[in-house]
């Protein structure tokens, strides 16, 4: 009969543990993977577009009009009397930025010259002559980021005349450029506007008493050949990441701290 008793007591005494020892006893599955390491962008703090890009460049091709004259000098008599003209010109760029400074070297087809309009003898109807020179240009330009997406420019530019019927009387000309820079957001990331004034300081010979300089205003549509940001570090989520709202940070997990990164977790393998 004791025997008996304690056979059947055998399966009830296993159902008497406490949740804590069935915890105890029950292994524990495998803890999840810590993230991986935080991969950093090279992106300036709230910055957007190729510009932001630090340490590092990338290339672009520009396109515009210009509105170019040649001003006679003021050491010199001449019949002509200067006007201005809209040419145009196109060529390639590469720029390169260090933290807040930028260096953009470029090679430009251009023409500049304006027109030239003369009295006719015994008469009052002046005679119009476009003056079409064409030039190879080198730019160099140094630029300084106030804010993120805008860029001060300035930089000589060196000339070399192209062999035209109504070509310049010098082959070399060199100016001093001045000018902005500026990043469009969202969908237009990959373009930018460039306005620049180029002051000629090479006196050209006009006639045999004056002499002239090149002044041209460009107005250039740049496209930037560039790798495009994460989408979990867009130009929007980016500018969240910089916010003074910490809700707002929060928000955006994949963006905080000094730059916008992406953190990637390992997925659990089953």
């Amino acid at each position: 009969l004791f025997a008996c008793v304690l056979g059947l007591s055998l399966p009830f005494g296993t159902l008497a543990q406490t949740v804590t020892d069935s915890l105890v006893a029950t292994p524990v599955s495998a803890a999840l993977p810590a993230p991986a390491p935080i991969k950093r962008r090279t992106y300036a703090p709230g910055g957007y577009g190729p510009s932001a890009l630090l340490n590092r460049g990338h290339f672009g091709l520009k396109v515009g009009p210009s509105l170019t004259s040649a001003p006679i000098g003021k050491d010199g008599v001449s019949p002509s009397i200067a006007k201005q003209k809209i040419d145009f010109h196109l060529g390639a760029m590469y720029r390169y930025r260090f933290t807040k400074f930028v260096i953009q070297p470029e090679v430009l087809y251009q023409v500049k010259g304006g027109t030239y309009q003369k009295l006719q003898i015994a008469s009052t109807e002046r005679t119009t002559t476009e003056n079409n020179f064409n030039y190879i240009s080198l730019p160099i330009m140094l630029g300084y980021i106030p804010i993120e997406g805008l860029t001060l420019q300035a930089g000589p530019e060196f000339s070399w005349a192209i062999s035209t019927p109504n070509g310049p009387k010098a082959n070399r000309d060199l100016g001093v450029a001045l000018g902005i820079h500026y990043d469009f957001l969202d969908n237009l990331d990959k373009f930018s506007l460039n306005i620049r004034y180029v002051y000629g300081v090479t006196k050209i010979p006009e006639t045999a008493n004056s002499t002239l300089q090149n002044r041209a205003l460009q107005v250039s549509a740049v496209y930037n050949f560039y790798k495009k940001q994460d989408p979990l570090c867009s130009p929007i989520s980016a500018s969240c990441c910089f916010s003074s709202w910490p809700r707002l940070r929060s928000s955006v997990a994949s963006c905080c701290s000094e730059n916008c990164f992406v953190p990637t977790v390992r997925a659990k393998k089953n």
